[in-house]
C-alpha cells in the first residue's frame, strides 16, 4: 500500500499532473501511479491498497486504524488535500462507509466519522455531503440487513450528516421506503443505543422530508406511522436513557408537527392496510388504535418528565404543550392525560424546578392548555396550588416574565372555583406579591402586559368574596393600596391600553364594598373607615378625568361614572356625603349635562340621572333621590328643555309630576354650591311659572312638603340674586301667592339646607316676620343641645345649623338678630316660658361663639334690655338658669368690640345687679363656680370700662380663701380692674399707697392688693399664679411710674422695704417660664429707672451684686456663635431690659464698661443678621450708643444691619397684610372655668402695655420696626451733636 523512495521525492512541474512524474513508480500491488498520492513527509499513499484495506472485515484492526491515522494526518496537508478532493474522492467513500459497518471497534469507528467529516467541510461542497449519505443510506436500506452493534456507528454517522446544514440531502436518499422500514424495525432492537440513533435519523430524515416537500414522501411517513408511533412511544416508556429520550420526544414532535400524530389518534386500525397495523391491532386495547394510543402516550411521558436532566424535562413539556394546542387533540385525549396523572406530574416538576426558569416556563405553558379542559383539570388544580403560590413570587419580579400572564390566571382559575383551597396565609402571600407587582408597575420599574393586569384585579376581586376574607385586616389594608396602584397605573397606561381602565375601576368599585364590609364587622375595634377612596378620587381620578374627557369613548366614560355612582350609592354614609361633596364643587351639573350634549344616549342618560338622585340621598337621606329615577327616561338632556317642564300644570298628570319634582330636586342641590344649570333670569322666570300655574295645588292640595320647602328656598335663592344684579324683574303675583304659601302652610323651612342668599333674602320680607320667628323658635326647641347640631351621621348635612343663623346675624342687614332679641323679650315677660328663654339663650351663645361678630349686631338691636330683664331674674333663678345667663353674659362681652358698647342705663343696671349678685354670692356660698364665673364676668365688664364703655363700680376685697382657682381669678379681676382705675378715673388714686404696709388705708375704695403681696405669689405661688402676679406687679410699677414722671415726685417708700422686692424679683429673672422671667426682669429695670436715694448703695448695682452676673451672663450669650436664634432671644429679654436701664442711670455702673468691651460689642455685631436682629437688641445698642460705648466702625457696621432689617420688615409687612384680618378668639359654648380662666389670661397678655408677649409677626415686626428707628433717630441726633 505504501510506496517509500530511498532518495528523495520528485518534484512536480507547474504544468505536470499531480500524479507521479516517473511511470515506473508503482505500489508493491503495481497498481497505477494516478492513484498513489505523495505526502509532505516524502512518503506516498496508494489510495486504492487503502481502499482495499479497510473495506476487508478480515484485515487487522491496527492496521485500519494506522492507515487511518495517515490518511487524516495527509488531508491536513493542502497539496494533498487538493489533489486527493478534486481527483481522487470518490475511490475512498465507498471503502469508508463499508469499513464503518465492517468492525466492531468505537475508536476506528471515530476516526472513520472524522475523516468523513473532516472531507465533507474540507470539500465545502453538498454533493461530498449528498454522498456519503447516499451511501449510507443505501447501505441500511438494504433488505439483508442485519441489526448489530456495528450499525450504531453507521447510525450516527448518518445522524451527524443530515444533521449537518446542507440543503438537499433529503434528495440523495433513494429508496426511503426500505430505508423507513428498517429504521423502524430497528426500534424493536434491545439496545437503547441503537434506538436512540435510529430515533436521531428519523427524527432528522421526517424534518428534510418536510422540507423537500415531497408529497409521496409525506404519504410514505403516514403509512409508518401507527407502527412507528407506538414502538417509539415504546422506547420513550422503557428507556432509561436521557439521550433516547430527548431523540425520541424530537420525532414525536416533529410527528405532531406535521399531524401524524393527530392522524393516528383519531383513526381506529380498521382504516390501516398495512400489515405491521393488523399484527399491532392485537396488543391493542378493544379494537380501537385511537384510546390505546392515549394511553401509551401517557404513559411514555411520564418517565422523561421526572428525569434529572431539565433538557429532557423541557423537550417533554414543549412536546405535550405542542399536543395539547393541535384543534384535533380532543377532549377525550386530554382527559387521558389528566386521568393518568399528568397534570400531577408537571406540578411535581414545576416544584422541584427551583429557580430553573424555562422549566418553569414551560410547566406553566401547558397548565394552561390543561386549564382549559374544564372540571376535570380543576380538581388537579386544587392539589398543585400551593405550588403555584411558590412561583407566583418568582415570576412577579421579573418584567414582562413569559408565563406570569399564565401563572396570574391559574392562580385566578384556582381562587375562582375552589376558595376552600386558599389558606389565609396563601391568601396574604398573593395579596402581597401582587400589590408589589402593581406598585412596580406605576413606579415604571416593569410594565406588565394587558392581560396580566385584568387578571391580577380579579384575582384581587376573588380574594375579597372568599367568606373568610372579610375579617382580615391586613387583606385589606393590600386591597386598598393594591387598589390605588391599578388605578394610577390604568390612567398612565390609558392612551396605550384603555381597557385596563375597567378592570382597575372594577376593582376599585369591589375594595370600596369590601372596605366597608370589613369596617363593619371591625366596627367593634374601634377602627373609623378609611378615607383611601375619596382621596383616590379626588387627587388622582378626578382631575385625570376631566382633562381626558374629550378623547375617551362612551363606555370609558360610562365606566368612571358607574365607579362614581357605586362610591355615592353603596359607600358608608360618611363616604358617599362626603364624595358627593367632592363631585358638588367641581360643578358636577354643568359636567354632567355637557357630557350628556355630547353623547346623547339612554346609557348616558340613565348613568348622568343614577348619579344625581345619588347626590340627593346622601343631601336629603336614602330614597329622597327616588323621583329623579323615576322620572330619569322622561327628563330631557338639555338643561333649559328641563326647565320648560316647570312652566306646565301638572295636576292630575303624574309623569309631570315626576318631572317637575325631579327638576325641583336637581335645580335646588346645584343652588346650594352655587351652581347655575341655566341663566339665573330664566331659572326664576321658571320658577314663577312654577308657582303661579300650580298655585292653587301648592295651597291646598296634596303637594310633598319637602318639594315645597325645597321650592321656596330656590325661590328666595332667585330673588335675592336678582336683587344683587338689580337688573331681573320678578312677577308680583308670583311673589303674593309665595308669601302666602308661606304664612298658610306652616312648614319647617330650617328642615333642609339653605342657600345663604336665600336665607337672607327671606329674613329681609318684612311681610312674612311672624312665620320667621315661629321658624326661629322651631328651630330653636329642635336645636336644644349642641350635640343635636353636629350629629355625624348620612343627613346632618340637610339642616340648617346654627353656624347659618351665625352668619346671617353678623351680616346685619336682615331681620334676624332684631327677631332673636324679640323673642328673648317675649319669653322673658312671658315668665311661664323660661324653658323657651333657655333655648333661645343657648342659641345666641352658639350664634356668638361660632361668629363673634354676630355679638355687635346683637347688641345694636337693643339686646341690653333684654339681658337686664334677664339679669333681674337671676337672683329668683334656678342655679342652671343662673349659670345660663352668667355664661351668656360673659360669652358676649369677650366677643363684643368695645367700640359698639355704650353707658347706656340698661348696661349699668346689668353691671350692678351682677356685681350685687356677686357679693351675695361669695358670702353665701363662698367661692363656687357661679361665684367664679361672675367674677370672669365683672373682669370682662372692667376690661371693657378700659375702652370707655359700659362705667365701673367700685369693688371691696372679698374674704381670702385658701384655695387656688379663686385665687387666680380674684388676680385676675384685680388685673382688669387696675386697668379700669386708670382708664375711667385718672389722677384719683395715689399709686403709691400700693407700696404702703398693709395697715395704711388706701385713698379710694379699691381692690388693695398691694406690692408686697404680689411679691410673695410671685415667689411662692403656683405656676399660673406666679404669672398673673407678676402682670398685676408689672401694672402697678407702670402706674407709679406714671404718676411720678408725671408729678415730679419721690417714691414714697424706705430703701428696705424696696431692697426686699428686688430680692424676690432678682431671683426670679431666669425663671423657666419666660413670662414670668420677663414681667420681674421688667420690674427690676423699673425699680432702677427710679433711681431711689440710697438704694444702689446697698450693693443692689455693685461689683458684686446679681445684676453683674445677669449682664455678665447676657454678653457671654450673646458673643456665641448662633445666639441670635428666636428661642435663644425669648430666654434673654428680661436681662437686656435690666443691661438697659443700668445704661439709662446717671451714674452707670464702672464694671459695665469691662463686661461691654470692645471685643464683646464686635463678636456680638458679627453675629447679627438682618433676620436675627430683635427688638431687644436693638435696645439695647441703642442705650450702649447713647453711653458712649460704641465706636465709629461699630455703629457703621450695626447700621448697615438696622437698614436691612427694616427693608425686610416691609416685605414682610406686605406678605401679611394679603392673609387677611385676623378673627377673633371664641370659647366654648360649656364655658368652662378651665376656659374661661385662659381666655382672661389671653387677654391680659395680648394686651400688655409693653407688647412683652406679642408672637404674632405683624405685632413683632411693629416693634422692632419703631426701635430701630430711635436707633438710627439717635444716631442722626449724635451726629448733629
Amino acid at each position: 500500500m505504501y510506496y517509500y523512495p530511498d532518495s528523495h521525492f520528485e518534484d512536480f512541474s507547474q504544468n505536470s499532473s499531480p500524479e507521479l512524474s516517473d511511470p515506473s513508480l508503482s505500489c508493491a500491488q503495481g497498481h497505477r501511479p494516478s492513484l498513489i498520492l505523495q505526502t509532505q513527509e516524502g512518503g506516498c499513499i496508494c489510495l486504492l491498497c487503502f481502499s482495499n484495506l479497510i473495506s476487508n472485515p478480515s484485515s487487522p484492526t491496527f492496521q485500519v486504524s494506522y492507515a487511518l491515522s495517515q490518511l487524516s494526518h495527509a488531508i491536513c496537508q493542502p497539496d494533498f488535500l487538493q489533489n486527493l478532493l478534486t481527483f481522487h474522492v470518490h475511490i475512498i467513500m465507498s471503502p469508508l462507509v463499508q469499513c464503518l459497518s465492517s468492525f466492531d471497534d468505537e475508536p476506528i469507528a471515530v476516526q472513520i466519522i472524522d475523516l468523513i467529516f473532516e472531507l465533507c467541510n474540507t470539500a465545502g461542497d453538498s454533493s461530498v455531503f449528498g454522498e456519503f449519505v447516499a451511501r449510507i443510506a443505501d447501505q441500511l436500506s438494504t433488505s439483508a440487513l442485519a441489526w448489530n452493534r456495528r450499525q450504531v456507528y453507521v447510525l450516527h454517522c448518518l445522524g451527524m450528516l443530515l444533521n449537518c446544514e446542507m440543503t438537499n440531502l433529503y434528495a440523495y436518499i433513494k429508496d426511503e421506503n426500505s430505508l423507513i422500514n428498517n429504521l423502524v424495525n430497528g426500534l424493536q432492537l434491545p439496545s437503547e443505543e441503537i434506538q436512540g440513533e435510529i430515533l436521531f435519523v428519523l427524527f432528522k430524515i421526517s424534518i428534510l422530508q418536510c422540507a423537500s416537500e415531497d408529497d409521496e414522501g409525506a404519504d410514505l411517513w403516514l403509512t409508518y406511522c401507527p407502527k412507528l408511533l407506538h414502538l417509539s412511544l415504546e422506547v420513550l416508556l422503557k428507556t432509561q436513557s436521557d439521550d433516547v429520550r430527548l431523540n425520541c420526544i424530537a420525532l414525536l414532535k416533529v410527528l405532531a408537527q406535521r399531524g401524524f400524530l393527530d392522524k393516528a389518534l383519531s383513526s381506529d386500525f380498521s382504516m390501516m392496510g398495512t400489515c405491521e397495523a393488523d399484527n399491532f391491532i392485537q396488543i391493542t386495547h378493544d379494537g380501537k388504535y385511537g384510546p390505546s394510543l392515549s394511553l401509551l402516550l401517557a404513559e411514555a411521558i411520564k418517565g422523561p418528565l421526572l428525569s434529572s436532566d431539565s433538557r429532557v424535562q423541557i423537550a417533554t413539556l414543549d412536546f405535550i404543550f405542542h399536543c395539547l394546542s393541535w384543534e384535533g387533540f380532543s377532549s377525550k385525549h386530554v382527559q387521558v392525560f389528566v386521568e393518568e396523572n399528568i397534570v400531577d406530574y408537571i406540578f411535581e416538576v414545576l416544584r422541584l424546578s427551583g429557580t430553573n426558569d424555562q422549566v418553569v416556563s414551560s410547566c406553566i405553558l401547558v397548565l394552561h392548555l390543561f386549564s382549559m379542559a374544564g372540571q376535570i383539570f380543576k380538581q388537579k388544580l386544587a392539589i398543585g396550588f400551593t405550588t403555584l403560590v411558590s412561583v407566583l413570587s418568582h415570576v412577579a419580579e421579573v418584567p414582562f416574565h413569559p408565563v406570569q400572564t399564565e401563572v396570574l390566571k391559574l392562580i385566578l382559575n384556582g381562587v375562582s372555583n375552589f376558595p376552600g383551597i386558599v389558606s389565609t396565609k396563601q391568601m396574604e402571600e398573593i395579596s402581597c406579591v401582587l400589590t408589589a407587582m402593581l406598585r412596580s408597575y406605576i413606579n415604571g420599574e416593569m410594565g406588565m402586559l394587558s392581560e396580566a393586569f385584568m387578571s391580577a384585579c380579579s384575582i384581587f376581586v376573588a380574594l375579597m368574596k372568599f367568606p373568610f376574607s372579610t375579617g382580615t385586616l391586613n387583606l385589606l389594608m393590600s386591597i386598598q393600596e393594591a387598589s390605588r396602584y391599578a388605578v394610577l397605573g390604568s390612567l398612565s397606561a390609558y392612551d396605550k391600553d384603555p381597557s385596563q381602565l375597567f378592570h382597575s375601576l372594577y376593582l376599585l368599585r369591589e375594595s370600596c364594598a369590601f372596605s366597608h364590609e370589613t369596617n363593619s364587622i371591625n366596627s367593634s375595634s374601634g377602627m373609623q373607615p378609611s378615607n383611601w377612596v375619596i382621596e383616590l378620587c379626588q387627587n388622582h381620578i378626578l382631575p385625570w378625568f376631566m382633562m381626558a374627557i374629550k378623547e375617551m369613548e362612551e363606555e370609558s366614560i360610562l365606566g368612571v361614572l358607574e365607579t362614581f355612582h357605586f362610591i355615592l350609592a353603596e359607600s358608608c354614609d360618611t363616604l358617599g356625603i362626603e364624595f358627593a361633596r367632592i363631585l358638588l364643587s367641581l360643578s358636577w351639573f354643568h359636567l354632567s349635562f355637557g357630557w350628556l350634549s355630547l353623547y346623547p344616549t339612554e346609557k348616558m342618560k340613565w348613568r348622568v340621572y343614577l348619579i344625581f338622585s345619588s347626590i340627593v340621598d346622601c343631601h336629603l337621606g336614602n330614597g329622597c333621590g327616588q323621583p329623579i329615577r323615576d322620572a330619569a327616561s322622561s327628563l330631557p338632556t338639555d338643561p333649559i328643555d328641563m326647565l320648560f317642564l316647570l312652566g306646565q300644570k301638572s295636576v292630575h298628570n303624574q309623569e309631570q309630576f315626576s318631572c317637575q319634582t325631579a327638576v325641583l330636586q336637581i335645580l335646588y342641590i346645584s343652588s346650594l354650591y352655587n351652581e347655575m344649570i341655566a341663566d339665573k333670569k330664566f331659572v326664576l322666570a321658571s320658577l314663577e311659572q312654577y308657582i303661579i300655574v300650580n298655585g292653587g295645588d301648592l295651597l291646598y292640595g296634596s303637594s310633598d312638603s319637602l318639594t315645597t320647602i325645597q321650592l321656596m328656598n330656590l325661590y328666595g335663592l332667585y330673588r335675592g340674586l336678582a336683587k344683587q344684579s338689580y337688573q331681573i324683574s320678578y312677577s308680583p303675583e308670583a311673589e303674593k301667592i309665595f308669601f302666602q304659601l308661606v304664612v298658610e302652610k306652616d312648614l319647617d323651612l330650617f328642615s333642609v339646607k339653605i342657600h345663604p342668599t336665600s336665607l337672607k333674602w327671606l329674613f329681609q320680607q318684612e311681610r312674612i316676620i311672624k312665620p320667621l320667628s315661629c321658624q326661629i323658635l322651631q328651630f330653636c326647641r329642635k336645636s336644644s343641645t349642641v350635640k343635636t347640631q353636629n350629629i355625624n351621621d348620612r343627613n346632618h348635612c340637610q339642616y340648617i345649623n346654627a353656624k347659618d343663623i351665625a352668619e346671617l346675624v353678623a351680616v346685619g342687614d336682615n331681620l334676624m338678630a332684631k327677631l332673636l332679641v324679640i323673642l328673648l323679650k317675649q319669653f322673658l315677660e312671658e315668665e311661664i316660658q323660661m324653658d323657651d328663654v333657655v333655648l333661645v339663650l343657648n342659641l345666641m351663645s352658639s350664634i356668638i361663639c361660632i361668629v363673634p361678630s354676630a355679638s355687635d349686631q346683637l347688641y345694636m338691636n337693643d339686646l341690653g334690655s333684654a339681658v337686664q330683664k334677664s339679669c333681674h331674674n337671676l337672683i329668683y333663678s334656678s342655679p342652671q338658669n343662673r349659670i345660663l345667663t352668667i355664661r351668656f353674659i360673659f360669652i358676649f362681652l369677650i366677643s363684643v368690640q368695645p367700640e359698639t358698647l355704650s353707658d347706656d342705663e340698661a348696661w349699668l343696671a346689668v353691671t350692678m345687679t351682677l356685681l350685687d349678685s356677686f357679693i351675695l354670692a361669695v358670702a353665701e356660698t363662698g367661692w363656687t363656680n357661679e361665684s367664679l364665673l361672675l367674677s370672669g364676668v365683672l373682669s370682662m365688664i372692667l376690661h371693657h370700662s378700659t375702652h370707655k364703655a359700659l362705667g365701673i363700680a367700685s369693688i371691696y376685697q372679698p374674704e381670702a380663701t385658701n384655695d387656688g382657682k379663686p385665687l387666680v381669678f380674684l388676680l385676675l379681676l384685680n388685673c382688669y380692674y387696675l386697668r379700669s382705675l386708670q382708664a375711667v378715673l385718672p389722677g384719683s388714686v395715689d399709686w403709691q399707697n400700693f407700696l404702703s404696709p398693709s395697715d395704711m388705708i388706701p385713698t379710694f375704695p379699691s381692690m388693695g392688693i398691694l406690692c408686697q403681696d404680689f411679691c410673695r405669689l410671685i415667689h411662692s405661688g403656683p405656676p399660673l399664679v406666679k404669672l398673673i402676679a407678676s402682670y398685676c406687679l408689672l401694672e402697678l410699677f407702670a402706674r407709679i411710674t406714671n404718676q411720678r414722671n408725671g408729678q415730679q415726685k419721690g417714691i414714697k417708700c424706705t430703701v428696705v422695704f424696696l431692697r426686699t422686692i428686688v430680692a424676690v424679683l432678682e431671683g426670679l429673672v431666669f425663671h423657666s417660664d419666660v413670662r414670668v422671667a420677663m414681667n420681674c426682669g421688667l420690674c427690676l429695670s423699673t425699680i432702677l429707672s427710679w433711681e431711689v436715694p440710697g438704694l444702689h448703695k446697698t450693693g443692689f448695682i455693685g461689683t458684686n451684686s446679681w445684676c453683674k452676673v445677669i449682664v455678665e451672663e447676657l454678653a457671654n450669650s450673646l458673643v456665641a456663635p448662633c445666639s441670635f436664634s428666636q428661642s435663644f432671644m425669648i430666654h434673654h429679654k428680661a436681662a437686656v431690659h435690666i443691661a438697659a436701664a443700668l445704661l439709662k442711670l446717671t451714674d452707670v455702673p464702672g464694671w459695665m464698661r469691662s463686661v461691654f468691651d470692645d471685643s464683646c460689642i464686635s463678636a456680638i455685631i458679627q453675629n447679627l443678621s438682618p433676620n436675627s436682629v430683635s427688638a431687644e437688641v436693638v435696645l439695647l445698642f441703642r442705650e450702649l450708643l447713647h453711653s458712649g460705648f460704641l465706636k465709629s466702625d461699630q455703629i457703621t457696621s450695626l447700621s448697615h444691619v438696622f437698614l436691612a432689617c427694616r427693608k425686610r420688615i416691609y416685605v414682610d409687612d406686605c406678605r401679611d397684610e394679603r392673609t387677611g384680618q385676623q378673627t377673633r378668639k371664641v370659647i366654648s359654648l360649656s364655658c368652662d372655668l378651665r376656659d374661661v380662666c385662659e381666655f382672661l389670661i389671653h387677654l391680659v397678655l395680648s394686651e400688655s402695655s409693653l407688647g412683652v408677649n406679642s408672637s404674632k409677626t405683624q405685632v413683632a415686626n411693629g416693634i422692632l420696626s419703631a426701635e430701630v428707628e430711635l436707633f438710627l433717630k439717635s444716631l442722626t441726633e449724635d451726629m448733629d451733636v
